[in-house]
Order: C-alpha cells, then structure tokens, then sequence
C-alpha cells in the first residue's frame, strides 16, 4: 500500500533542528544584508560609516553575502590561490578569509591610493600579497577616475571610464550626489594576468565595466588552471562574457543566498542585492549543491 504523502508541516519538523535554525540563521543574514545596502546607499557618510564597520567587525563578514557560495570552491579546491582582481581596499580578501585561513591570496588594485590598507593587510596575513595594478588585455598605464563626495572618497565607484564611474554613483546615491561629487585623476598600471605565471584556483574579477579585458588577458591562465571564477557582470558586457565561457566550456550560474546552493541563470542581475555570477568549468558543475530545476 502506498504511503500518502506527508504535509508541509510534517516536513518541516522531522527535519533536524540544526537545519532549521541555519536556515532562519540564513534568513536573517540576509535581511540585515538587504538592510545594510539599504541603509549604506542613502548618503556617502552611510556608506563610509558602513564600510568602516564591516572592515572591522569580522562578523560582518561577508561584505557580499553571495561570497557564502566560495565555500563549495574552496571545498572542491583546498589550499590553492585566490586571484583577487579589483581589490579595492582589501575587503574581498578580508571576506575570503573569513572562510578559510591558509589559502593563498594575490591581490590586484590599480589605486595607489589603496596601497595602504593592502600594506597592512600584508603586514598580518603571511599569506596574502598585493601587486599595485588593474588587470586587462594588454600591459599599459591607464587613468582613473576616483569621486569624492565632501571630502569622502568613494573608492569602490574608481573607474578608468568617466561615464562608467557617474552612472555608478547615479546608481548608488542618486543624481545629486553623482552631480556634486568631484572627480581626481590618477594613473595605474595595467597588467595582463597571463604574464604573472601563477596558478589560480579561484579568482574574483570587479573591474568595473572592464571584466571582459579582463578575461582576455587571463585566457592563457584559465585554459591552463581551469579555476573557479566569481565575476560581476553588467548589462553592457553581458552577451560578450557569456559567449567567452561557452568557447572555453565553462557555465556562468548564480547563487541562492537563501538556499546556499547555485541555480541556473546568468547574463542579468540575480538580485536587487547580488550582481555576482560565477563561472565553473563544465566536468566540476556535478560536485555542486543545485537548487531544484537547476
């Protein structure tokens, strides 16, 4: 005799306490994540405020809730390296760290201005480095255009695109902010990342508008490492990207924060909190936890 089908509520409670409180854990992560964004993007002194706080409170840790699916990389790729492309003040190697104390991370950021908080991060984390310059196609010297806003620097807005760094601070502050804000010029360098001769197993791109330079420079790598890639993917270069991993057999997917698993989807936004896609090579997308339809 068949067994009738049990309810949504016996479910629930033979699943394992522990389960259970992860996932209202889970839950309330994000919607403080939701709230913090929220909350950071009212004004540049909120989001200063903000940024301070998570650089220095680790519980804050990730500063990018969808850095939770690293994990499952990490897992299938232990004690490797970290390619940390778009450094920024080193708050996504503070993030990564949070998940795993030995793994080895480079660090790439094109902002001098930057250099001091890389420095110390050095200084008290054996393993991390840092190489003072951008990532692209080619080896070359390139500008950037860093906004201050009444004396706040909004580092993670530094593009080498004027029109890109407006439209970001469009996005986050609105038109005011954007309109007010100054912009200094500086110079960086640009490195192909095929010419470090390293051997990532994991890399993180943010190059603001610029990811698919990116991963022009870094072919050689990825066809020789095959690592796992997070990468933040805008509308402009979008069709580009995706084209560039099918040639090379990768899937772009993303992630359910909520479900901690990965889900089919890439090419737009997932989320009005999460921009980040990730890139994994065909034979490895089995060893992940999938959402169902995924």
């Amino acid at each position: 005799m068949q067994k009738p089908m049990m309810s949504q509520f016996e479910m629930t409670v033979q699943q394992p306490v522990g389960a259970l409180r992860e996932k209202r854990r889970s839950s309330l992560r994000v919607r403080l994540a939701r709230l913090a964004v929220h909350i950071a993007e009212l004004h540049p002194y909120t989001w200063r405020l903000a940024w301070l706080c998570v650089r220095h409170f680790s519980f804050l840790l990730p500063h990018d809730k969808s850095y939770y699916a690293l994990r499952h990389f990490i897992a299938l790729r232990p004690n490797g390296l970290f390619l940390d492309v778009g450094a920024n003040d080193g708050i996504s190697a503070l993030s990564f760290r949070y998940f795993d104390k030995n793994y080895r991370i480079l660090s790439l950021e094109p902002n001098r201005l930057l250099e001091r908080s890389l420095k110390k991060l050095k200084a008290r984390d054996a393993n991390f480095d840092y190489i003072m310059a951008g990532a692209g196609s080619q080896q070359s010297v390139m500008q950037f255009h860093v906004p201050v806003y009444k004396g706040v620097v909004l580092h993670t807005s530094t593009s080498s695109s004027l029109e890109h760094t407006r439209s970001a601070l469009t996005a986050s502050f609105g038109k005011s902010v954007a309109t007010a804000a100054s912009i200094n010029l500086i110079e960086g360098s640009i490195i192909r990342i095929d010419d470090l001769d390293i051997e990532p197993t994991i890399i993180k791109i943010d190059a603001e508008g610029f990811n698919y330079d990116v991963l022009l420079g870094a072919a050689a790598t990825i066809s020789r490492s095959r690592p796992f890639l997070i990468i933040e993917i805008e509308s402009e270069e979008a069709g580009k990207i995706k084209e560039y991993f099918d040639r090379i057999q990768y899937r772009l997917i993303g992630y359910d924060v909520m479900l901690d698993k990965f889900c089919v989807g890439a090419g737009t936004p997932y989320s009005d909190l999460y921009r980040n896609f990730f890139a994994v090579p065909v034979q490895m997308l089995s060893s992940l936890p999938w959402a169902s339809g995924g």
